[in-house]
């Protein structure tokens, strides 16, 4: 019985540990520490890694209408007033073209805003195949609908 008993319990504990365990880091040892949302644009998260509203959806395009992959897209909050522009989202777009951009809570509360409690936003593409830039818009700091962009480079 003691025999049995000890098979058993060897038994059991193999399978636990090979349970409890992972190729990438081996028994006893833990897993990684998650790393935050990579970044495109210093102090701007990937939209792609977030779950927030999106602002602003569209395509980045070449003059034939075939899609631009892996443009880096950006959402600027821009300024009548003079003051220069500054990301507040940042993507890359997929394979055809087709880009999401989400501003961050931490950034939206931190937005200007005009006298209307309105912020201005432009978004602005850069790809081998050529850069473009959207006509400015405004619209509330809390998204409440996405606005669609398409852009072309030339």
């Amino acid at each position: 019985m003691t025999a049995r008993t000890s098979v058993a319990a060897t038994a059991a504990a193999a399978l636990l540990a090979a349970g409890c365990s992972t190729p990438e880091h081996g028994a006893g040892h833990p897993p990684a520490a998650t790393s935050p949302a990579p970044t495109l644009s210093p102090g701007v998260p990937d939209s792609a890694e977030l779950s927030e509203p999106v602002v602003a959806r569209g395509r980045v395009l070449r003059a034939d209408g075939t899609g631009v992959a892996d443009a880096l897209v950006t959402l600027e909050s821009t300024s009548s007033s003079g003051e220069p522009s500054h990301p507040v989202a940042v993507t890359r777009s997929g394979v055809d073209g087709s880009y999401e951009l989400r501003i961050p809570a931490e950034l939206r509360d931190a937005l200007l805003t005009n006298d209307d409690g309105l912020v201005e936003f432009a978004v602005a593409a850069e790809s081998p195949d050529g850069n473009a830039r959207s006509d400015p818009w405004t619209a509330p700091a809390e998204p409440t609908h996405p606005q669609t962009i398409d852009l072309e480079v030339p």
